[in-house]
């Protein structure tokens, strides 16, 4: 079975915004780092080789031999808007 991946969209202002408003456990977009409010929090889940991928893992935290899961990762609305559809879930 082929696997779906995409590469996870990087905002330009992400390390601008990082060293603003530093490194936020919990609601930060991790494209942009901008810290998010509550009900505009997506989640793209991410392979060990930092990109996005659109399956489910086995019990083990395996995609397939060929892909291994880092989880999953809060992404905002209008960052979630430069990935595909497919790759982005609530």
């Amino acid at each position: 079975m082929e696997i779906k991946t995409h590469k996870l969209y990087e905002s330009p202002q992400r390390d601008k915004n990082e060293e603003k408003y530093g490194t936020i456990s919990g609601n930060q977009c991790i494209c942009c780092m901008k810290p998010m409010k509550e009900g505009e929090v997506s989640m793209v889940h991410m392979t060990t080789d930092w990109v996005a991928i659109n399956v489910e893992t086995d019990d083990k935290g395996y995609i397939n031999e060929e892909h291994q899961s880092q989880g999953c990762y809060p992404i905002g609305n209008s960052c979630a808007k430069k990935m595909p559809k497919e790759f982005i879930f609530k």
